[in-house]
């Protein structure tokens, strides 16, 4: 398999997940092989595991600027939003946020209560002071569909100012755009370490001082100093640790691969003769993603005739594309249902040949070409 896909097929679709770096999963099973036990086991094999979990907890704490009593480990990306946005804050007041949160955020938001920023025309939050008291604040670090990198600087000033946490989702941008001095006292992260060159099935919430207020949300075990129920795996810890140090590590050479491919890719599609326009900010966007409008084609369409030619891309979030209605980020941005489900995001790996992204950027428009010509 060629990074990316095959000789006849385009994987366009990273932001949904990729394959772990090869470290990362030769980590995992050795890990899972040599420490079996369970870590919250009293005997000499559980103390084992139990330190090997401790370790990746340190190391992934270490990696994002934070100590370890402050990391969390879940069951996944959407758990640690669930948990962080559930758990935080005043529970009785409302979140505020914006329509380009991930439904994992927005879901659990909305069962407290939500006040809502808008956002501009490319996908930015407009952040500004509620009108009425909120518990907390919640703010996407890079969008998920469009790409758009949101005000986050804005938006922790304002939480310090309203004295609530911030929520800071990294899924995205983690390992693409650099992330320093984003986790300051009074902000939470949640970490999704596949989205990144590590494993799926496991996830992080990260922040100094506040994790110790969080409210557990998953019950039937002391785990996670009771933060979390739930016997933890020191295998999957053990090798997300070694994908967010990597990621971390190698953020502005993966950021600029990233870049070049994306570059590639669009302007291979933009000198075609099929019509699209740009969705995505391309100068104020997480590098590896662009959203594109395909005006005139049925979005029922559009989507399986490009899988069917061999190109994998998507409508947006993995987690909402069974939804009746299209990402609610491009509702927000003004376009109607028909004129949103003609929206299709692409993003990459970046190391993908450029001569091979190239070849799909070709592809996708011969389909887009042929679709146009029978509206």
């Amino acid at each position: 398999m060629k990074p990316g896909g095959t000789a006849d097929s385009w994987t366009f679709d990273h932001n949904a997940g990729g394959p772990p770096d090869a470290e990362v999963l030769a980590c995992f099973v050795e890990v899972q092989r040599s420490v079996p036990a369970n870590p919250a086991s009293q005997h000499a094999p559980g103390r084992r595991a139990r330190a090997v979990l401790e370790d990746a907890r340190a190391r992934i704490a270490a990696a994002l600027g934070l100590g370890a009593d402050d990391v969390v480990f879940t069951s996944g990306g959407t758990e640690a939003a669930n948990l962080a946005v559930a758990g935080l804050g005043v529970p009785e007041l409302p979140v505020l946020l914006s329509a380009a949160e991930h439904p994992a955020v927005l879901e659990p938001a909305q069962r407290r209560g939500c006040r809502w920023w808008g956002v501009t025309a490319d996908g930015a939050a407009c952040v500004e002071p509620p009108r009425e008291p909120v518990g907390l604040l919640a703010l996407v670090h890079a969008q998920g569909e469009v790409g758009t990198l949101q005000p986050v600087a804005a938006a922790t000033a304002l939480a310090h100012q309203l004295r609530v946490p911030l929520v800071i989702d990294l899924a995205q941008s983690l390992g693409r755009v650099p992330i320093d001095g984003l986790l300051v006292p009074g902000t939470v992260a949640l970490v999704a370490p596949h989205k990144c060159g590590g494993l799926r099935g496991h996830g992080v919430v990260a922040g100094a001082g506040l994790v110790d207020h969080l409210r557990a949300q998953q019950l039937g075990g002391a785990q996670e100093h009771g933060r979390r129920a739930g016997t933890q795996s020191p295998a999957l810890a053990a090798a997300n640790a070694l994908a967010v140090e990597r990621a971390v590590a190698h953020c502005r050479a993966r950021g600029a691969a990233m870049l070049a491919v994306r570059t590639a890719f669009v302007d291979t599609l933009l000198a075609s003769a099929a019509a699209c326009v740009l969705v995505t900010p391309l100068a104020n966007s997480v590098p590896n993603t662009v959203m594109l409008r395909f005006p005139g084609i049925d979005g029922r369409n559009l989507l399986p005739a490009l899988d069917l030619a061999g190109v994998h891309a998507s409508h947006g979030s993995a987690c909402s594309s069974g939804a009746a209605v299209p990402p609610r980020i491009l509702l927000a941005l003004g376009l109607d249902e028909a004129a949103a489900r003609t929206c299709v995001r692409f993003s990459f790996a970046g190391d993908e040949p450029l001569a091979h992204v190239q070849r799909g950027a070709q592809r996708t428009a011969e389909v887009v070409a042929r679709l146009q010509k029978k509206k």
